[in-house]
């Protein structure tokens, strides 16, 4: 008996949610869309924070020595390295008004004789942790040089080596807007859920419901389980979207990470926590424009908060701290436990605890607060 109530409550529900077509579209070409332009934003932006990124750099070699002239080609050879030529009798203390490079390096007159060392000047708004890494290089080679050594990085491989999974390639920017943005999307089912939960509510059609003998539990979760799948469906179309198409599209690639079945509990719960959000704002809005407001209120501010509008790793200390508060900081860390770091289960169920208690607590206000839920 209540498997047939269920499943009739499910149908009704369903079939109202189909018939608004462009909001259930919206669902799934938004996260689409924002993939793909967020995608090739980071690959200007971000991308150089990960991948191999060429500085501009001017080099001045006022020496013209032979250990001078062997650093000038050793900075030239290096990848991390462009150089920019200056047009002739360009004014040296403008470069950087002018924006015609990021680095200076000039090699001084005495540098032969050990009198005077290399000197570097830097665009005032370059990249700190860029600055360490052109010192660091700078300061190498100019080592090898002075040292007559010819690799020094050879010459420290007995001392220093790094260890990275021989599997594991440099992360894109795929893998972090796939699950970003399919999250985003995800709590944004609160739109259509509260709008269709507040309609019924106002025009009686629950109430009429309670005239049969049908368990306030079991209407609550026969409403629920058409979103929750919707949910899933997303996630499942914007993987697809980003694991297959989307690397040639835009020319990124995207890996699965070890522990591909992790997703499957990840995303159950992930679902749980959108739909429990979708819930709390059915029962929190009086009307049908603050069912909008809140819930896309309420995804933006979490987005913003939890890493989706501003990487994670980019955020400052504080930021980060702060990012905690929001679900969507735990969802998109659980996913990128899977994609990136691929980590065990253990590691990823300390978030999935945080977001199933935030489904609950969610649940558990609106079921307060309604007494239908």
């Amino acid at each position: 008996m209540i498997k047939r109530q269920l499943k009739e409550i499910v149908k009704k529900e369903t079939l109202i949610m189909l018939r608004d077509k462009q909001t259930i579209l919206l669902l799934f070409f938004m996260p689409l869309a924002l993939i793909f332009f967020m995608t090739l934003a980071f690959k200007g932006l971000y991308a150089d924070k990960i991948y191999e990124k060429k500085i501009t750099t001017v080099i001045e070699n006022e020496c013209k020595s032979p250990k001078a002239n062997l650093l000038e080609q050793k900075i030239q050879s290096n990848k991390m390295i462009k150089q920019v030529e200056l047009p002739p009798g360009f004014d040296k203390d403008r470069i950087f008004e002018y924006g015609k490079t990021q680095v200076l390096v000039i090699i001084p007159k005495g540098f032969e004789e050990g009198t005077r060392p290399v000197e570097l000047y830097f665009d005032p708004v370059f990249d700190t942790g860029y600055k360490v890494a052109v010192r660091s290089l700078m300061t190498s080679l100019t080592v090898e040089v002075v040292m007559g050594i010819d690799n020094i990085d050879a010459l420290v491989a007995g001392m220093i080596t790094e260890k990275t999974k021989k599997e594991m390639d440099v992360p894109s920017p795929l893998q972090l807007t796939v699950p970003a943005y399919a999250i985003f999307a995800m709590f944004f089912i609160a739109i259509p859920m509260s709008i269709f939960f507040l309609k019924e509510k106002n025009d009686g059609t629950l109430q009429r419901l309670f005239t049969y003998s049908v368990s306030p539990s079991v209407i609550a979760l026969g409403k629920i389980i058409p979103y929750y799948i919707i949910n899933i469906i997303q996630f499942v179309l914007m993987l697809f979207a980003g694991a297959f198409i989307a690397p040639y599209v835009i020319g990124t690639p995207f890996q699965m990470g070890t522990h591909v079945w992790h997703l499957i509990p990840v995303t159950l719960v992930v679902a749980a926590a959108t739909t429990g959000f979708g819930v709390l704002i059915a029962t929190l809005a009086k009307t049908l424009e603050q069912t909008s407001t809140l819930a896309a209120t309420g995804a933006i501010l979490m987005g913003v908060l939890g890493g989706i509008m501003v990487p994670h790793f980019v955020m400052s200390h504080a930021m980060q701290k702060l990012a905690m508060i929001s679900p969507i900081y735990w969802a998109h860390q659980s996913y990128l436990d899977v994609f990136l770091r691929n980590a065990e289960f253990s590691t990823i169920l300390p978030k999935l605890a945080v977001l199933l208690f935030f489904a609950l607590a969610c649940f558990l206000i609106a079921g307060r607060r309604v007494k239908w839920m």
